[in-house]
């Protein structure tokens, strides 16, 4: 409780607390997941509570399968607030712009990097053929998307290492038989 709050440095010192420990991330309650999540949504975009995510979702190695489903759950809860991919006709230029500016790239906890590491966090939320994260990453982020980010010019490598990375755990690597895009 005494690191709950909405503080950038309480949330990357959860994030060393949990830091591969398995079994203390596979204790982890729901409220602290939903706390997080909470976060985006009233204290804003801040990659250091999707860092803290992406800890407890795998560590030592091992999935943590628990962790992942609840992340999952709770980022669709969130909606719009949390989950943005420039993937619709109005705000797919502004990815495009932020991807061609060498502030919004050099920028670590900007626009572009939470986009980023929300998009590793999706993919490694379905790591370890997680059969209930794959089929709702399917239809959060859709493979015409990906192919039209990681085919466009302007597209960075550090965009399209975490788009790739997405597509394997999401869609190559998989428990469900992914039979659309073949």
């Amino acid at each position: 409780n005494l690191f709950l709050t909405p503080g950038l440095l309480e949330a990357e010192t959860m994030r060393h607390i949990f830091m591969n420990n398995y079994l203390l991330c596979n204790e982890i309650s729901e409220r602290v997941v939903q706390h997080f999540v909470h976060c985006i949504e009233t204290h804003g975009r801040h990659v250091e509570y999707l860092r803290f995510l992406q800890t407890i979702v795998k560590a030592d190695g091992k999935y943590v399968k628990k962790c992942q489903d609840m992340v999952m759950t709770e980022l669709i809860n969130g909606g719009e607030d949390v989950l943005i991919f420039y993937n619709d006709r109005a705000s797919f230029p502004v990815l495009l712009q932020m991807m061609c500016s060498e502030r919004d790239r050099a920028d670590e906890s900007g626009p572009l990097a939470y986009h980023i590491t929300l998009v590793e966090l999706l993919a490694a939320c379905t790591e370890g053929k997680n059969v209930y994260t794959e089929i709702k990453c399917n239809s959060l982020l859709p493979l015409d998307d990906i192919v039209r980010v990681v085919t466009h010019d302007d597209c960075i490598p550090e965009v399209k290492i975490a788009y790739v990375n997405f597509v394997n755990h999401c869609y190559v690597d998989t428990e469900v038989e992914m039979k659309e895009i073949y």
